[in-house]
């Protein structure tokens, strides 16, 4: 049996950078030194806009306030 995932999305061109889902769920975002923006890690683009992500489900509470602490709403969780 393998391990339960749930799926991360998140919009990056919409991103101002504030910091807050690399601060509360730092296993799962990163600051990109380059531009500013959060980054998604392990993630791959969907469509023009997103990019997603599979997480292990340990890390879905971390991710739930992130998703909520969001001033820009651009973070999604799935099942």
């Amino acid at each position: 049996m393998g391990t339960i995932k749930f799926t991360i999305s998140h919009k990056r061109k919409d991103c101002i950078g504030c910091g807050h889902c690399a601060l509360v769920a730092p296993h799962t975002w990163t600051m990109n030194h380059e531009d500013g923006l959060s980054d998604l890690k392990n993630a791959c683009a969907k469509g023009d806009d997103y990019m997603v992500a599979d997480a292990d489900i340990d890390v879905r509470k971390d991710n739930e306030l992130a998703e909520s602490s969001c001033p820009v709403n651009i973070i999604r969780l799935g099942k």
